[in-house]
């Protein structure tokens, strides 16, 4: 009852704060979570179309994942992902990101449970997408489709994601930037909000079986809306920092751990752990990551998809 209580007087403040859709903010894929939810300068399978666009071209001719996350007070985010093409077309990419609150007791104004009365809400966002590979470079585009939906209030937006990746003639280094959820508009009731946009500039070192990745996160709440201050001075957008480290001891383990800076849940809520087994292009992966008080959610994902095209370049090459 007591989740139930929070819950319900969260989703309001979702829908009323100053930048709406929150579930885009809520990190997809274990693999990533894992590493801190460092992702920028590396990301090379479906879940790209989140992280960076450009990521797209690294992927193989075909690459999938189904990831499921058990997120805080009862809630469900699932990501359903998929990439195809080549390396003369480039590569495209489609995914489903879907947020979901499950039934909540109504309660009143006094706080009172009301007999027979359920709320819910649901959100979720279509991305498609399209990468290549240009030299070192890689470059990528998204257009997204937002909907939310909290009991008979609706809305929906349209949102666009760019990105690009390096790989440096420092070999194993590579460097990305990407930014997302730029676009319209929601309204929910009579009250209009912002879309949660995020850029990101960060890199990876990867030497022998251990890799290091960093990345610097921007976010958009409050940029350009009015702060309660009686200068009515303009909120700065907060930055945090993601970082994580990989290491592989044999070749189908990969073992993670990471930290996300701006949680203030208390305990070790800015810490992340997961771990990976890979076979034959099928991937499991595996993330932890506590939230204080609320709890702690549990991220899984099935992946399928061969060695990336540039590592297999690589191997031949040697």
């Amino acid at each position: 009852m007591r989740h139930t209580t929070v819950l319900l007087f969260l989703l309001p403040a979702l829908a009323l704060a100053n930048t709406g859709a929150a579930f885009l903010k809520i990190p997809v894929g274990p693999r990533v979570c894992g590493m801190g939810e460092a992702a920028v300068a590396y990301i090379d399978d479906a879940s790209a179309l989140f992280y960076n666009p450009a990521g797209l071209a690294n992927p193989p001719t075909y690459s999938a994942l189904l990831s499921h996350n058990q997120w805080l007070l009862g809630m469900n985010h699932e990501y359903l992902a998929g990439a195809y093409g080549t390396e003369e077309l480039g590569k495209f990419g489609l995914a489903l990101d879907y947020w979901g609150s499950g039934g909540i007791q109504g309660i009143n104004i006094r706080g009172e449970t009301i007999p027979g009365y359920m709320v819910s809400a649901a959100d979720w966002s279509l991305n498609l997408g399209y990468g290549r590979n240009v030299s070192d470079f890689s470059f990528g585009l998204g257009v997204e489709f937002i909907h939310q939906q909290h009991e008979s209030l609706s809305t929906s937006a349209v949102a666009f994601d760019a990105g690009a990746m390096y790989k440096t003639p420092l070999k194993g280094l590579k460097a990305g930037a990407s930014v997302t959820n730029v676009g319209t508009q929601g309204k929910l009731y009579q009250e209009s909000y912002d879309l949660p946009w995020q850029a990101r500039l960060g890199a990876r070192y990867d030497y022998s079986i251990v890799g290091v990745a960093v990345d610097a996160i921007f976010s958009g709440e409050g940029l350009g809306t009015r702060s309660e201050l009686s200068d009515n001075s303009v909120m700065s957008p907060p930055v945090g920092i993601a970082a994580g480290v990989e290491c592989r001891p044999v070749e189908l383990l990969a073992i993670r751990l990471g930290y996300r800076t701006g949680s203030d849940y208390g305990g070790f809520s800015g810490l992340r752990a997961g771990l990976g087994l890979s076979w034959h292009g099928i991937g499991v992966d595996y993330a932890f990551a506590p939230y204080g008080r609320l709890g702690a959610s549990h991220r899984i994902a099935i992946s399928y998809g061969v060695t990336p095209l540039e590592e297999e370049v690589d191997y031949y090459e040697e």
